[in-house]
C-alpha cells in the first residue's frame, strides 16, 4: 500500500489546514494511500497532525505516525500529548542530535510513495522536496504560491 510523509515550513500559515484535508482526503480515496508520517516540529506539523487525526475518524483503516527526531526526554518533552501514535525509527539514536531532523525526514522520504509540502525557499524542508523529486516521489507542493496557481478547495 502506499504511504505519504509530511515536510513543511514551520512557521506554516493556518491556510495550510483546509489544503491538507483536501490533500490528504484526495491520496486516501484517489491513490489508496494507507500510512502517513509527519513530524513533530513546528506548525504544518501540528496542522497536518490534526488534519490527519480529524481524516482517521472518517477512514479508521488509515495509519498515521509521529515520526519522532529525538528519543522522548532527550530533547524537549512534547508539551502536548501527541494526538498520534509516535515511532522512533531504528539507528536514529546514533545520529548526532544536530542532525536528527534531517535524518528522520530522510528516513521518512524513503519509506514514502508520495511526498505532501510546503516548504520554505530556505531550509531542508526545500532539500527533501528536491531529493524526493530526483528519486522519482510524486510530490504535492501546496505552497501558497502554489494555492494561487492550482487551487484546493
Amino acid at each position: 500500500m502506499p504511504s505519504c510523509m509530511f515536510i513543511g515550513d514551520h512557521e506554516a500559515s493556518q491556510e495550510t489546514y483546509h489544503t491538507l484535508i483536501a490533500v490528504i482526503e484526495e491520496l486516501i480515496v484517489n491513490e489508496k494511500v494507507s500510512t502517513f508520517y509527519v513530524g513533530d516540529k513546528g506548525s504544518f506539523d501540528s496542522y497536518t497532525q490534526t488534519a490527519l487525526r480529524l481524516l482517521q475518524k472518517k477512514y479508521p483503516y488509515i495509519k498515521c505516525f509521529i515520526v519522532l527526531a529525538y528519543i522522548p526526554g532527550k530533547q524537549k518533552p512534547f508539551e502536548l500529548p501527541p494526538i498520534l501514535e509516535t515511532i522512533y525509527p531504528e539507528g536514529l539514536e546514533k545520529t548526532p542530535l544536530r542532525y536528527a531532523i534531517n535524518q528522520r525526514n530522510l528516513w521518512m522520504l524513503k519509506n514514502s510513495s508520495f511526498v505532501v509540502a510546503c516548504p520554505s525557499a530556505f531550509g531542508n524542508s526545500s532539500k527533501i522536496v528536491a531529493k524526493a523529486r530526483l528519486s522519482g516521489k510524486t510530490v504535492i507542493d501546496i505552497s501558497a504560491e502554489t494555492r494561487n496557481i492550482f487551487p484546493y478547495p
